[in-house]
């Protein structure tokens, strides 16, 4: 395969990132993903990267600071001398109505998923123009486009992710590096675990799909744009959704199908 990449995941010891970062190693990736809180989680997502590829490691810091992502990918960069591929995944997903939130509230989550994606690309950034070669990828959501009661702050968030995403994409078009977002719909993991054993049975019927995404299925898109293969694509905001929302009362193509297929027993 020629040199390895230098690959910075956020939130890459959990959940959907956590698959991400193991996509990323099996493609022969040198992972380096980052962590805030969970140390034990942490150490076994290390055990996982490292089976396959040697030189993954984890790196603690909380990316929602300024000088707490300037620092990780200072050391990330002194180490290995390059950075090639981020994919910006830290974030919080919570329901707060408008009249429950206030300004610390709203400052966590924006700091959270926008501010931690701005920063990190900003930094990392640097070292990709150096080498002329770069690839992106910023967790956004369906959340960003499609309007949510209880979810002002975290779409707020994600539509700014797509914003950024489509400018850096122009910005840093000249130094040939490319900047997408990943949109996923209701993917379960342990953020969203709650939330599927609440309501899942209705939500499901939203789904053209009929079934919530899987970390694997995010990680197979993450993979694809971050890899020399997807060169050509970028400024995209590219959904991993089951088809959510795409069509009005999915369901009942299911129960058509399940009626028919009665039919011919």
């Amino acid at each position: 395969m020629g040199e390895k990449r230098i690959a910075v995941v956020t939130g890459g010891t959990r959940g959907m990132g956590r698959a991400i970062s193991l996509e990323l190693a099996k493609r022969g990736n040198i992972v380096c993903a980052v962590y805030r809180s969970h140390v034990e989680s942490a150490a076994s997502a290390l055990k996982e990267m490292q089976a396959l590829e040697p030189e993954c490691g984890i790196y603690r810091a909380d990316v929602s600071k300024e000088g707490e992502a300037a620092r990780v990918i200072e050391v990330i960069g002194r180490k290995f001398g390059r950075i090639d591929i981020l994919v910006n995944n830290a974030g919080i997903f919570d329901f707060r109505f408008i009249d429950e939130m206030d300004g610390d509230y709203l400052d966590r989550v924006l700091n959270t998923n926008f501010k931690s994606q701005f920063y990190m690309l900003k930094f990392a950034s640097e070292y990709m123009k150096k080498n002329h070669y770069g690839r992106v990828a910023n967790a956004s959501s369906i959340s960003g486009h499609f309007a949510d009661c209880g979810l002002t702050a975290y779409a707020a968030s994600k539509a700014g992710v797509d914003m950024l995403t489509k400018i850096a994409a122009g910005e840093l078009g000249p130094y040939h590096i490319t900047v997408n977002a990943y949109a996923p719909g209701i993917i379960h993991t342990d953020m969203t675990d709650a939330m599927i054993r609440e309501r899942g049975d209705e939500q499901v019927k939203d789904l053209t799909l009929n079934r919530f995404g899987t970390g694997e299925d995010v990680a197979a898109l993450v993979g694809f744009l971050t890899s020399p293969e997807g060169g050509y694509i970028t400024g995209e905001i590219i959904g991993v959704d089951g088809g959510m929302f795409k069509v009005q009362n999915a369901y009942l193509a299911y129960q058509r199908a399940k009626e028919q297929s009665a039919h011919e027993k």
